[in-house]
């Protein structure tokens, strides 16, 4: 049966796909505005300079730190997230359902960086709790992805298999990371960094490695 259509010919199932891009857009935005609205900037008392870093540089340094790796996940999602929505041609419910899964996970979020925040709680629990809120979005995305690209469904108008399975690879691994970076820190909170310097040091050796190839290939 042929789809009804819309103003400019746009069909009625490319409509739907439309408002659940635009409600994912909506909802990614709205994360990201609370957890920036969560910084509570403290009362500073009038001391010397150095005695405020000492007081606030390892909270501060620890809080900002978990701000640029929670804005840089989310950023990351969103932009394969559009890029995936760009290609999607056909959906049905089970995407639905895992296309909320993700959002769930990202709107949790901003109560992770809540957390952070707080006082009085260990900070090994509150680095934990935010590593694996961080490492479920990528999971939830990656089950998304394979929604997308089973082969039962065609959901997808991206037919290169080695772009498709990087996507999901590069996805899989961030979640691992963060899960990783987590149980780090439940035992020893000064460890959770080790994991998240895995991928870049792997990128720029990756880097360095075709540089070289190709200077070795280069005809003389």
């Amino acid at each position: 049966m042929q789809q009804p259509k819309h103003e400019g010919g746009h069909s009625r199932k490319q409509f739907q796909i439309d408002r659940l891009a635009f409600f994912s857009d909506a909802v990614i935005a709205i994360a990201i505005t609370l957890m920036v609205l969560e910084i509570k900037i403290p009362a500073i008392p009038d001391k010397p300079l150095n005695e405020l870093l000492a007081m606030y540089s390892d909270g501060f340094m620890l809080h900002a730190g978990a701000l640029c790796v929670c804005f840089a996940t989310i950023g990351n999602l969103w932009i394969k997230h559009h890029d995936l929505y760009e290609h999607i041609v056909d959906y049905n419910k089970a995407l639905i359902k895992r296309n909320l899964y993700f959002l769930l996970a990202v709107v949790l979020l901003p109560v992770s960086i809540s957390f952070m925040f707080s006082e009085g709680s260990p900070a090994r629990i509150k680095l934990f709790l935010f590593f694996l809120n961080l490492s479920v979005c990528n999971f939830f995305y990656f089950f998304m992805l394979q929604v997308i690209h089973h082969t039962n469904n065609n959901f997808s108008s991206l037919q290169d298999t080695k772009l498709i399975n990087k996507n999901k690879r590069s996805t899989l691994l961030l979640a691992v990371l963060f899960i990783v970076a987590g149980v780090l820190a439940l035992n020893r909170s000064e460890l959770f960094y080790v994991p998240l310097f895995a991928v870049p040091v792997v990128n720029i050796l990756r880097r360095v490695y075709t540089f070289i190839t190709g200077l070795v290939a280069r005809p003389k």
